[in-house]
């Protein structure tokens, strides 16, 4: 069996074949959460939004993999930027105004692909990198970012972070109090996702009355 990490979602796959599909629920949990860090000259501050304000935590996925690499089904993802919460106000009001959350109420995120680390592939805690698309204000840049996994029967949790420059997002860092106090360009992006994965099992209508077959095989008329 191999053990695949996957972002935002955390997904276990058995894969029998040199090239297999696999479809799945996953329900996610409200203790995973998503922060993101930032600094000024003077402090630091985290703004974190937690897995039950997530905009969908119920999936039904079917992923391939082929070489080391997985492609799933639902690969884009909605975040809402107004979501995150952060203990400094000031912060936080100052990140919706830097991400323009008026303009552009939420985040999105596409998965290209998943691949594994082969030396983790029979191990409890697998790794991965993932490949994302990552659109903020408008304006779509990508990353490969490291994740790992470990999981306690049904039960998975996927770690990765990620540090990214607001700049590549056409942001500029803002300045307050006259130049005072100046926040950094770079953020740091922590993800924490757990999640509860069990085989897709669909419900089997049985609302169709049987026909009966004749003799001979054939369909009575």
């Amino acid at each position: 069996m191999k053990k695949i990490a996957v972002l935002f979602l955390l997904l276990s796959l058995s894969i029998n074949s040199f090239f297999a599909q696999t479809t799945f629920s996953v329900d996610l949990q409200k203790n995973s959460s998503i922060t993101i860090h930032g600094t000024t000259n003077l402090l630091s501050f985290k703004l974190i939004q937690t897995g039950e304000k997530l905009t969908k935590r119920n999936f039904i996925i079917t992923a391939s993999e082929s070489h080391n690499k997985i492609i799933l089904s639902q690969n884009e993802h909605t975040i809402l930027v107004k979501d995150f919460s952060s203990e400094n106000k000031m912060a936080q009001r100052d990140f919706l105004k830097l991400v323009k959350a008026d303009m552009y109420p939420s985040f999105h995120v596409k998965v290209n692909y998943f691949e594994i680390d082969p030396n983790t592939i029979n191990t409890d805690q697998a790794k991965a990198t993932v490949s994302v698309d990552l659109t903020i204000t408008g304006k779509t840049k990508q990353y490969s970012i490291p994740v790992k996994s470990v999981h306690d029967g049904d039960n998975y949790k996927l770690n990765g972070n990620k540090k990214i420059n607001i700049r590549d997002f056409g942001l500029d860092p803002p300045v307050e109090m006259m130049g005072l106090i100046r926040v950094s360009e770079w953020i740091n992006i922590d993800f924490n996702i757990i999640c509860r994965i069990s085989d897709y099992k669909p419900s089997v209508d049985y609302s169709t009355p049987n026909v009966p077959v004749s003799s001979h095989g054939r369909m009575p008329n």
